[in-house]
């Protein structure tokens, strides 16, 4: 008798196996032949797998977007990525994909990531994300950030400070940028004021953490198992798992002990150094449909959104801008000449909406953000049960489309010699239409929500920086910045500096 379930046993384990090893064949043919996206052109790997990249991430330590350049070399303007999944190249497919009539949802793999599920960044559908938007867009819009122009300004005047006080050594800009982007969005969206400028050498420890960080929400994208440990693990035992992470750890500890105290008793809001926080916005019952405001986990994801997209793209974004700056003698002589024309003495200091009026300025942010990577991943959005059309092709519904800003900013026919830091370029008589093509913040109703913040830290920090001080180079600053798409940039090798004398008055 032991014999025969002993046989039966094996019977069943064999047809479990067998079963399985059926299923996986079944959907590697599907895949293959039988999916609505079985015609469309890429490697083989990436239509029977995610792994594919997975492995390009994870394993070969590269970078995606990277790759999907020689993928549309390869295989034209549209590439599948993916069992599900489509990248474009053509500038026309980007504004067909993002802009402001789509409401298509976003697709959760990447945007549920990051541990920000319930905030405007990682909510995925059109609804949930706008009413949540329309709560902070006051805050957000430009009236709103014109209104708090002198907070940034006293972040960038402070990092000015810090410059002079230098002396002849030289600051390192991978990190001083930041550390100002950091302190403007702690502190006037959460009302902390964590001296990030402060520290020495600009090795401010929440932006170590950051950048300690970015290799570790790749791993995300891939195994929610692994991201879930991670992001509840207790705070303690983390610090001691990855010491590199401790200020990151400190800061989401001070900010949730923060919301919990506000949630529990709103009155607590009176003892904030000002009234623009995204707290007196999101905690206001008033604000919302149904009277009820969000969960102090939700309000927690809406900070750490804000904090990690406001400081990072923006402070990349003056780095590699004064790279350029530093490394092209022309345009630094008509930046610094024109500063020097339109603000002729340093104590009559010009308001944003004057400097918005420089057009060397304007015209060397613009190609700033065109050449800085910013968010260079793409932004994948699920195709409507109806389906659509994108560049002149049918995609069925369920399909996952995306498309990276590299292949708009780095396009030859909308932007000559794309290698070139030309911010010429910008100041044609066909400028506007050009405006259309930087998309350095996204497109649509899902764009960056911050972005005019970012516009006004720009516009003050080149303005200030350019015409307080003179500025040279650093010889220990690398000859091209390198870096890896981890969603935000991580960079590698030498960091860029830059030795600040004082300028005349």
């Amino acid at each position: 008798m032991a014999s025969i379930n002993e046989l039966h046993t094996g019977d069943l384990l064999w047809l479990i196996a067998a079963g399985y090893a059926s299923y996986i064949i079944y959907n590697l043919l599907y895949n293959l032949f039988w999916h609505p996206l079985a015609s469309f052109p890429g490697p083989t790997i990436a239509a029977v797998t995610p792994l594919y990249k997975a492995y390009i991430d994870l394993v070969a330590k590269s970078s995606f977007v990277h790759a999907l350049e020689k993928l549309h070399s390869q295989y034209g303007d549209i590439v599948r990525v993916g069992p599900n999944e489509i990248h474009f190249s053509a500038p026309s497919a980007y504004l067909e994909i993002y802009n402001a009539y789509n409401k298509w949802d976003k697709e959760k793999s990447l945007y549920h990531s990051f541990g920000e599920d319930h905030s405007t960044f990682g909510f995925l559908t059109y609804n949930e994300a706008k009413e949540r938007r329309d709560v902070l867009s006051k805050l957000f819009s430009k009236k709103g950030i014109a209104d708090v122009q002198e907070l940034v300004l006293e972040k960038v005047t402070k990092l000015c400070d810090s410059f002079e006080n230098l002396g002849s050594k030289p600051a390192d800009l991978f990190y001083a940028y930041r550390c100002m982007s950091v302190d403007v969005i702690t502190y006037l969206c959460f009302g902390n004021d964590i001296d990030a400028i402060g520290a020495p050498g600009y090795e401010a420890p929440i932006i170590k953490a950051m950048d300690s960080s970015l290799s570790v929400f790749v791993g995300f994208k891939y195994s929610s198992l692994l991201k879930d440990a991670v992001i509840n693990c207790p705070p303690n035992l983390s610090k001691v798992v990855s010491p590199a992470t401790s200020g990151l750890v400190d800061l989401q500890k001070l900010v949730k002990g923060q919301i919990n105290d506000l949630a529990k008793d709103p009155i607590n809001l009176q003892n904030l150094p000002h009234s623009t926080t995204i707290y007196h916005q999101l905690l206001r019952p008033d604000a919302y449909r149904s009277g009820t405001v969000p969960n102090a986990q939700s309000v927690y994801e809406e900070s750490q959104a804000l904090l990690f997209a406001g400081a990072d793209t923006t402070g990349t974004t003056l780095m590699h801008g004064s790279f350029y700056i530093l490394t092209l003698p022309t345009v630094y002589a008509r930046l610094k000449a024109e500063l020097l024309s339109a603000w002729p003495v340093l104590g009559d200091i010009p308001s944003l909406s004057e400097l918005e009026k420089f057009p060397y300025l304007s015209a060397v942010i613009k190609e700033s953000l065109r050449m800085s990577p910013g968010v260079a991943s793409p932004l994948p959005r699920v195709v409507p049960s109806s389906g659509a059309t994108i560049h002149k092709t049918f995609i069925p519904g369920g399909v996952v489309a995306g498309m990276s800003s590299r292949f708009v900013h780095r396009n030859e026919t909308i932007f000559p010699n794309p290698d070139e830091f030309i911010p010429d370029r910008w100041l044609k008589l066909k400028e506007k239409d050009l405006d259309k093509w930087l998309v350095a913040f996204s497109n649509g109703p899902r764009r960056c929500l911050g972005s005019n913040l970012a516009w006004a830290e720009l516009y003050l920090c080149f303005a200030h920086v350019f015409r307080k001080f003179d500025v040279e180079i650093d010889p220990s600053s690398p000859k091209r910045l390198e870096w890896r798409d981890c969603f935000l940039p991580e960079y590698r090798g030498p960091h860029l500096k830059a030795i600040f004398s004082k300028a005349a008055a």
